[in-house]
């Protein structure tokens, strides 16, 4: 486990590095966007597999939950993506029932390669997540202090900041696209616990193309001053 871990972390720093250090390097125009597109927003919605908090629910049980989110692209490569998501209700035996727990997400992406000529593109992802927790403590200590902290029956609430490390990936057929996307969120459990792994991720899920602004080809006299040559913007609507 530590190996896969270990592995995983590397390729996604790898990734977020390769990202960072080709900013110069030209992409080709998507298919089926505006050449040389310079914003798309796009929504989508997927399912959300996380271990939750692994500081008080039990390490590798894996929660489900509905992803919501927003998407902004620019210049095909530097994106900024805003998600909510509300894992269904569940518990976390023997210490924890009726867990209510939602994760607010705003991560940077940055597009590192293209898969040929087609829409398929792969990127790395850096952001931050405040995630809320509420449970019913149900009298059988998780860990061992918890029997000094609660009462059976007690509402507990939590709220954590983490730091987000992962890679994903989209393929737009059109307006409609699938993505998915694998993180590692980093934080505390405890004020005094080490900095470490909270939390792991996976959504998949579909987008909608809502806009997609671009630049058409130059035109006209080339001797013209810079200000003349500007491409006129092309708009898609959904």
């Amino acid at each position: 486990m530590k190996r896969i871990v270990g592995m995983t972390l590397c390729a996604a720093l790898f990734v977020v590095i390769q990202a960072w250090g080709s900013a110069l390097s030209p992409a080709g125009p998507p298919p089926g966007f505006a050449r040389d597109t310079v914003i798309r927003i796009s929504v989508g919605a997927g399912m959300a597999f996380s271990t939750v908090n692994m500081g008080i629910e039990p390490i590798g049980e894996i929660k489900g939950g509905l992803n919501a989110r927003l998407a902004l692209r620019l210049k095909r490569r530097i994106g900024f993506t805003a998600e909510f998501t509300n894992q269904f209700p569940h518990s976390a035996s023997p210490a924890w029932g009726s867990i209510q727990a939602r994760n607010f997400d705003l991560n940077l992406n940055y597009l590192y390669l293209n898969v040929g000529q087609t829409n398929t593109k792969f990127y790395g992802l850096i952001g931050a997540c405040f995630q809320q927790w509420k449970g019913i403590y149900q009298g059988t200590p998780a860990v061992g202090k918890d029997i000094y902290d609660y009462q059976s029956g007690e509402v507990v609430k939590f709220n954590w900041n983490s730091l987000n490390l992962g890679i994903g990936f989209e393929r737009f057929y059109r307006h409609i696209g699938l993505f998915g996307e694998f993180k590692f969120r980093f934080g505390q459990n405890y004020p005094y616990d080490p900095f470490a792994i909270v939390d792991v991720c996976a959504t998949i899920g579909t987008k909608i193309n809502l806009i997609s602004i671009g630049n058409g080809s130059r035109s006209g006299n080339h001797n013209k001053s810079p200000r003349h040559l500007l491409k006129p913007k092309i708009y898609h609507w959904f």
